[in-house]
């Protein structure tokens, strides 16, 4: 299984404008690609082959960058070349928070600035030991308040690690400033930089990896209290719901009205209609962690629907899927068929249901990414259900280079004339994304309705650049004759595989 989790990501010349806050941007050296690709999927002994160089702290920031006007943020760090044009200006100190102005987005930055905005570009390092696959970097709002944390991905029952905070919130760009002991530096190989950013802590914390055991890197933890890191409460439940007593966290919506599905699916779309103690429901997610169940809840109750949290008892409506062996050093694709087993997905003209085409389309995306040498892993390959939350760590398990949702849209049988193709990314996806979406709408005559961004669960959960593609409608009358045509099927699958391998660079 991967232990080190990074991919080589191209240098963009030149900005436009806001978009460049969701793009990747860091530049590695030819032979250092090299050399690391062949350490992708390397055991976390070997892990020890990296070092890290300090960075002077006035060379380098880390910001909290406001997405939506400030609905939620995103981690970026930018770092200035010494001896070049300035790429950020602090804009003043007000009540302990600082505001940031990126100026890199007003001029060709090329050659002097270096920007990291997703799990590509930085990752933690604690007591010299990488942690790249077991925590991800988020910042979080607490209060008036935006907390960078790192947040544990495969032992889920860890508490998260405090490593800064914005001291406040103003709009626009915040700077995060550091807790006492944490620093950034730069990755290194053989004592060269390679592109690539921690967050460290030299000292041995209370660190707990995916066993779930006590902590691997030091038995009795040595930090002075000023340093060491600070658990945030864990979320209560939400006054308006319902807790029952359970192992599990179901959050659902009660069928009050024929467009209820339809508006949750808005929010998530692997939302499916079952019943729940008599009562039709519309289920969202079952999930091991309270806190996740209430992000999803407060975002349906943010839309204006009647959401609850119920509890359960164990997952017997969620099939876990198990993770093959994986090839050492192989490129890791996870290629997710929306909904399945008694979830049948969006109904659509003619009966036509959505499980049955996005297995279709992504049967055939793995046959030709494997023709072409990439490890695919499938979240299903039979028509069975698999919960949010499994779909999204089978991919963090796997250590994958890239996760591919595939499903269907539906909207209102009254609106055959809605028709065309949608590609989503939440943060660090946008270029995989427009990448599949270009190569789809060259491979296939559909309209185009363009790449978006959403918060969909299974891209806010998973480690890796994500995206969800929604191939067409099942209720428009051009998409629901082209999903009954074998080929055209296998024309959309091949425009998502060639988008992959493009993205891939293969």
């Amino acid at each position: 299984m991967p232990t080190l989790d990074f991919t080589p990501t191209p240098h963009t010349a030149a900005p436009t404008a806001m978009a460049l806050l969701s793009r990747p941007l860091n530049t590695f050296l030819t032979t250092a690609a090299v050399v690391l690709a062949g350490l992708a999927a390397a055991p976390m002994a070997r892990a020890q082959q990296f070092e890290q160089q300090p960075i002077d702290p006035s060379q380098v920031v880390a910001i909290a960058s406001p997405v939506r006007d400030g609905a939620f943020y995103n981690l970026m760090i930018l770092t200035q070349v010494p001896n070049q044009r300035q790429c950020w200006q602090e804009q003043g100190q007000q009540n302990g928070v600082v505001a940031v102005d990126p100026l890199l987005l007003n001029f060709d930055f090329t050659g002097a600035c270096d920007r990291s905005t997703d799990g590509n570009g930085y990752s933690v390092r604690i007591n010299g030991q990488d942690l790249g696959v077991h925590y991800r970097l988020e910042v979080s709002p607490r209060q008036n308040d935006l907390v960078l944390f790192a947040r544990p991905t495969r032992d889920r029952s860890a508490p998260p690690i405090e490593i800064g905070r914005t001291n406040g919130r103003t709009n626009g760009f915040l700077k995060i400033q550091l807790n006492p002991g944490w620093q950034m530096a730069r990755r290194t190989y053989n004592g060269q930089p390679v592109g690539h950013i921690y967050l460290t802590h030299d000292a041995p914390l209370d660190v707990r990896l995916a066993t779930g055991a006590a902590p691997p890197l030091s038995q009795t933890p040595t930090t002075p209290p000023a340093a060491r890191p600070t658990t945030p409460p864990v979320s209560s439940p939400p006054p308006s719901s319902t807790v029952a007593t359970g192992n599990y966290f179901r959050v659902v919506v009660p069928i009050t009205g024929p467009n209820t599905l339809q508006q949750v699916r808005a929010v998530e779309p692997e939302a499916f209609r079952t019943t729940v103690d008599g009562q039709s429901v519309v289920q969202v997610g079952l999930f091991r962690e309270q806190q996740r169940a209430d992000e999803i809840y407060r975002a349906l109750i943010a839309a204006s629907l009647p959401a609850k949290i119920l509890g359960a008892s164990a997952p017997a409506v969620a099939s876990t899927p198990t993770l093959p062996p994986i090839p050492q050093g192989s490129v890791v694709v996870v290629i997710d068929p929306g909904h399945g087993g008694r979830d049948p997905g969006a109904v659509g003209i003619g009966g036509l249901q959505e499980k049955q085409i996005n297995t279709a389309i992504s049967n055939r995306v793995q046959q030709q990414l494997a023709a072409a040498g990439i490890t695919v892993l499938m979240t299903r390959s039979s028509d069975v259900f698999v919960d949010l939350d499994a779909r999204a760590q089978y991919a963090n398990r796997a250590g994958a280079n890239v996760f591919v949702s595939i499903h269907a849209n539906a909207i209102s049988m009254d609106r055959p004339e809605v028709n065309g193709l949608e590609t989503y990314y939440f943060s660090s996806g946008e270029r995989l994304a427009r990448s599949i979406h270009s190569a789809v709408l060259g491979n296939v005559g559909m309209r185009d309705r363009g790449v978006r961004t959403a918060r969909f669960y299974v891209l806010r959960y998973t480690t890796m650049p994500s995206v969800l593609v929604e191939t067409g409608f099942v209720t428009g009358a051009e998409d629901a004759a082209r999903f009954r045509d074998p080929a055209a099927v296998n024309r959309i699958a091949d425009g998502i595989a060639r988008g992959i391998l493009n993205y891939l660079g293969r």
